[in-house]
C-alpha cells in the first residue's frame, strides 16, 4: 500500500510540475493605430532592407521593435531589426503612435523605398528624437533613407495615445509640419 501512495504522489507532482512549466507565457494585446493590417506575409525589416530593390513601392508589412518615436506629436517612427532600421512616417499624417513606444514590437503596412532627406529636415528628425546618440550638429549633407509610408501599425503591448499627447497633436500647426517632417 505503501508504494501505491508513493506513485500516486509521484504522479500528482509530475502533473502539478508538468503544467508549471506549460504555462504559456503572458500574452501581450495588439494595439492597432490607422487602418487594419490587412496583407498575412510578415517580413522582418532586416529582410526587407536586403531587398529594397525588389520591394519599392509595393505593400508590405515588415516587423521589428521600435528605437525611437517623434517626442513632438508622435508622427513617425525608427524601427529596427538586426542592426538594420527603416523610418516609418504615417500616410497623410492620419494616426499618431503614443511617445512612449520605444522597445516595443511593431507590425507596420505600407510601402518602403530608399528616399533622399535633405540636412534640414534630417536635423529636425534629430531635434525631435529622443535617442541622445543622434545629434543634430552631427549630421552633414543630405542623407539617404530607409523609408515606410504606412497605412497601419499595430504595437504589441501598445495604448492609446494619452490625452496630454492629443492635446498637443490638435494643437500645432498642422501646415508647418508638413514642412518639416
Amino acid at each position: 500500500m505503501k508504494i501505491g501512495r508513493f506513485i500516486a504522489l509521484v504522479l500528482m507532482l509530475g502533473i502539478f510540475w508538468g503544467c508549471g512549466s506549460d504555462a504559456p507565457e503572458e500574452i501581450m494585446e495588439w494595439h492597432n493605430y490607422g487602418a487594419e493590417i490587412t496583407e498575412t506575409d510578415i517580413m522582418k525589416v532586416s529582410e526587407a532592407v536586403e531587398q529594397i530593390n525588389d520591394l519599392t513601392d509595393k505593400t508590405v508589412v515588415l516587423e521589428g521593435t521600435i528605437k525611437q518615436v517623434c517626442q513632438s506629436r508622435g508622427c513617425w517612427m525608427v524601427v529596427e531589426d538586426a542592426g538594420k532600421s527603416v523610418r516609418v512616417r504615417f500616410v497623410d499624417y492620419g494616426f499618431f503612435v503614443p511617445w512612449e513606444s520605444a522597445g516595443k514590437k511593431v507590425r507596420m503596412q505600407g510601402t518602403v523605398k530608399i528616399d533622399t532627406v535633405s540636412e534640414e529636415t534630417a536635423r529636425h528628425w534629430a531635434e525631435a528624437s529622443d535617442d541622445p546618440d543622434v545629434k543634430p550638429e552631427d549630421i552633414h549633407g543630405d542623407q539617404e533613407v530607409f523609408m515606410m509610408m504606412a497605412t497601419a501599425a499595430a504595437i504589441e503591448g501598445g495604448t492609446p495615445v494619452s490625452p496630454e499627447q492629443q492635446a498637443v497633436i490638435d494643437g500645432e500647426d498642422e501646415h508647418d509640419h508638413e514642412h518639416t517632417h
